[in-house]
């Protein structure tokens, strides 16, 4: 025996029908292009793609207008799909994505029970290592979305204190040196100099040029 996921329509244009997922991807929509075709007028031409990520598979939305959703919870990114959950494409149209049991001798396929914990041989390209059978669906107690492929943490710059230190000193000894200009401009104008400074000008231009009063 094999094992190998696929996609079954619960409600939607043909219920009933199964899809293999035997490509890495899949794109689900109206156009007639699209991998796997739904004639709904809900869903848009390119609704949602589902496609090997590591070793399972993401469904993510394509920026529908209806919106994709997992088991009633509409995603906003990739998520990780577990078997048993049901895909919904807008309102009408629904999948459920489960692991089938291929008997390759009697060519049947048929749903594998829980308690045997299958490993699928689903071989993800470039990878020699099967997909591992994924733990049953739990109850979301969170309201975020479940099995969204988690993002890396940002990256956070290190600490500016010695950028804003340096800054600071190099404009106060700017205002410094501007209020020292605007000083000895005034005292030029007004001609303070043997107001302000009698000793320095008399020892620098001899005694008299600033005259005792």
């Amino acid at each position: 025996m094999t094992y190998t996921y696929r996609l079954v329509m619960k409600t939607g244009p043909n219920p009933g029908q199964i899809i293999p997922l035997d490509k890495t991807e899949y794109i689900l929509g109206r156009d007639l292009n699209n991998d796997i075709v739904v004639n709904d007028s809900e869903v848009s031409r390119k609704h949602t793609k589902i496609y090997v990520f590591g070793q399972g598979f993401v469904v993510e939305d394509m920026g529908s207008t209806n919106g994709t959703f997992v088991n009633g919870q509409r995603i906003n990114g990739p998520h990780t799909l577990i078997p048993g959950e049901l895909i919904a494409l807008g309102d009408q149209t629904t999948f459920l994505f489960e692991v089938a049991e291929v008997d390759e001798d009697a060519t049947r396929v048929a749903t594998p029970q829980m308690q045997q914990a299958p490993q699928p041989q689903y071989q993800v390209p470039m990878q020699q290592t099967p997909i591992q059978q994924a733990p049953p669906v739990r109850a979301q107690s969170s309201p975020n979305y479940a099995g969204n492929v988690p993002a890396q943490s940002p990256y956070v710059e290190p600490p500016k204190k010695k950028r804003r230190v340096g800054l600071i000193i190099l404009i106060i000894i700017l205002l410094m040196l501007c209020a020292c200009v605007v000083f000895w401009v005034v005292v030029d104008q007004l001609n303070w100099y043997c107001d302000l400074f009698p000793g320095i000008m008399n020892a620098i231009f001899g005694s008299g040029t600033c005259p005792s009063f």
